[in-house]
């Protein structure tokens, strides 16, 4: 019982402190800056998994009415950031193992040959845009700098994407997106996971550099399928 008290002591703590990174929201387009900024914050990490989503407290702290926060905890849970929890209201999304590794096996093939298209068709300054991501990853990886590490991953991954030339393909990248996030936060923790993905990464960017297609594609599945394991 005590464990329960402690945790439930905890979890109020949490609720009344404003995370540094939620701003004061203006008067236009209040709805949508209001979902922008919450799920910034969901994404950071700032608003934990588990954590209330408290529509007075998140008024409060962001300037608004409850209008809006209403409607934008609706689009956040829409879009699986957060979820209902009986007890508690709306809580930020907590994914179990099990949907987690959904989300993985579900990334790979679309990630996978989205590579393999980067490779095929990407413009030609790719291959220089990768090289200054994974400079910069590197750096990372070298400072223990995990939050760095998480942005150029995030940054390497979209580049890839993004010249794949396939529309579907990022739109449907693009709807797993924020869970993939959430789902890749507890193995971007891991110092062995960052310097063993740097090092996918450079694997995956040369294949991309060198325009095979077929290489490139091997090289994505088999980094998502470690990603994959690392985080089992």
């Amino acid at each position: 019982m005590s464990g329960d008290a402690d945790l439930i002591a905890r979890r109020r703590a949490q609720a009344r402190t404003k995370p540094d990174d939620l701003p004061v929201i203006g008067a236009i387009r209040v709805v949508d800056e209001t979902t922008t900024a919450l799920r910034h914050a969901i994404l950071s990490g700032s608003l934990e998994p588990g954590r209330k989503l408290s529509v007075p407290t998140l008024a409060a702290w962001l300037g608004v009415s409850r209008s809006p926060v209403r409607e934008a905890v609706q689009a956040l849970t829409a879009e699986g950031l957060a979820e209902e929890n009986r007890r508690r209201g709306a809580v930020v999304t907590e994914l179990g193992p099990e949907e987690a590794d959904a989300i993985h096996e579900a990334r790979g093939p679309l990630e996978s040959f989205a590579a393999r298209l980067a490779a095929e068709r990407g413009p030609s300054a790719l291959a220089q845009q990768l090289e200054a991501v994974l400079a910069q990853q590197a750096i990372a990886v070298a400072n223990n700098d995990e939050e760095a590490f998480f942005r150029t991953n995030e940054t390497f991954h979209a580049a890839i994407a993004d010249a794949c030339g396939n529309a579907e393909i990022r739109r449907l990248l693009r709807s797993l997106e924020g869970r993939m996030t959430l789902a890749l936060r507890r193995v971007a923790a891991l110092t062995g996971h960052r310097r063993d993905a740097l090092e996918e990464h450079r694997a995956i960017a040369a294949a991309i550099s060198a325009h095979d297609g077929k290489a490139a594609e091997t090289a994505m599945r088999k980094h998502i399928a470690e990603t994959r394991r690392r985080r089992s």
